[in-house]
């Protein structure tokens, strides 16, 4: 529903309380003119400039949460789920505040009672979604630093990675491969496999810790790794002890051209398989792709807006879950692409995979993946 029709049946207590927080000035008993009001003020542009300005980081991250999220219903726990995770730093009295940002959410005409659902039951206006967004963006870009240079060359991976996912899979097809005691490819199968993969890696080096991230991110480079737990979490291969073959979901998997349907459920395995090491990562898989829409976005200015909002995970520092966890692997999934100017800055811009299909998916009601 859109926020003329929410307000319609709105209690009019929310509405004096919207009222008092946008300063309007009208008649308090006439909930008409009270909607007439609010209306005007939700849907003026220096309003919602002035509103953004004012969110504390840990408001805008939880505003975020909230827009980015395309469910237009919510319960109490979803909000009050978000609201923790915008206030992960605070400790003592968490609960209380977060109970605090929903009602600072209503308030703000943000959330409203559904009231055609069972109690705990919110819902989100379709028609404020946009506009707040664009609101915010448009604070972010004038307080980051713009970046004109447009990088000599750069690399848009576009749907390699599901390429090379069927090249593993006719790898796997001439012969099973025989593993290690630790399960993994031996490495000299591997330098055989790398070499006909789009994106060159090479095998890993000793770790002194490789977790969190998928099941076989301790035996593989990172790219390969999803690669592998994708056809493993689809049945496509098979593991028994002493060897990894190609199974016969596999081989008909290979029978099939090409779609964008697959392509797309690697995007959401991958978000499925990160979200439980990176509980923002659904938030900011589709924000990079905003930030980069129109132009280059360099890493710096990333990391500085970003890196507040990623925890660590355990060995992993927020620096390193931006950088290699999140961008890289973005990358290769043809949602944003990268180049590098003479400085040696690195920059990305968004593609057309993250501007249209991102906008329709929702990383938010994915279940977390945990591959036995």
């Amino acid at each position: 529903m859109n926020l003329a029709e929410i307000m319609v049946y709105t209690d009019i207590r929310q509405l004096h309380q919207m009222a008092n927080h946008y300063g309007c000035e009208c008649n308090p008993n006439s909930k008409n003119e009270l909607i007439t009001s609010l209306l005007s003020n939700l849907r003026h542009r220096e309003i919602i400039a002035r509103e953004m300005e004012q969110l504390s980081s840990e408001e805008s991250h939880f505003f975020l949460l909230l827009f980015l999220d395309k469910r237009t219903e919510m319960s109490l726990e979803d909000l009050l789920a978000k609201a923790g995770v915008a206030l992960e730093a605070r400790k003592e009295r968490k609960q209380e505040e977060a109970r605090k940002f929903i009602a600072q959410a209503m308030k703000r005409g943000w959330i409203f009672p559904a009231k055609t659902r069972a109690v705990g039951q919110y819902q989100v206006p379709q028609d404020i979604r946009e506009p707040l967004l664009s609101a915010w963006l448009r604070k972010w870009q004038a307080e980051a630093k713009p970046f004109l240079s447009e990088p000599e060359a750069y690399r848009d991976e576009g749907t390699a990675l599901v390429d090379d996912i069927m090249q593993f899979l006719q790898f796997l097809q001439r012969e099973p491969v025989p593993l290690t005691a630790d399960g993994g490819m031996y490495k000299r199968y591997q330098q055989q496999l790398f070499q006909f993969l789009q994106v060159k890696e090479e095998p890993l080096l000793p770790q002194k810790w490789r977790f969190g991230y998928g099941l076989h991110f301790d035996l593989y480079p990172d790219r390969f790794s999803l690669i592998y737990d994708f056809c493993y979490y689809q049945r496509w291969i098979e593991e028994v002890p002493g060897q990894v073959s190609l199974s016969d979901e596999g081989g008909e998997r290979l029978a099939q051209s090409y779609s964008d349907a697959l392509y797309h459920e690697v995007i959401r395995f991958w978000i499925s398989l990160y979200k439980r090491a990176i509980p923002n990562l659904p938030m900011l898989v589709q924000l990079i792709p905003m930030m980069a829409a129109n132009g280059w976005v360099s890493q710096s200015e990333l990391i500085r807006s970003l890196q507040p909002w990623i925890r660590a995970f355990y060995y992993d520092e927020p620096h390193s879950v931006l950088v290699n966890r999140i961008l890289k692997m973005m990358v290769h999934l043809g949602l944003i692409r990268v180049g590098q100017v003479d400085e040696g800055e690195w920059i990305y811009s968004g593609t057309y995979a993250s501007q249209s299909w991102l906008r329709k998916y929702n990383g938010f009601t994915e279940t977390t993946i945990l591959l036995k």
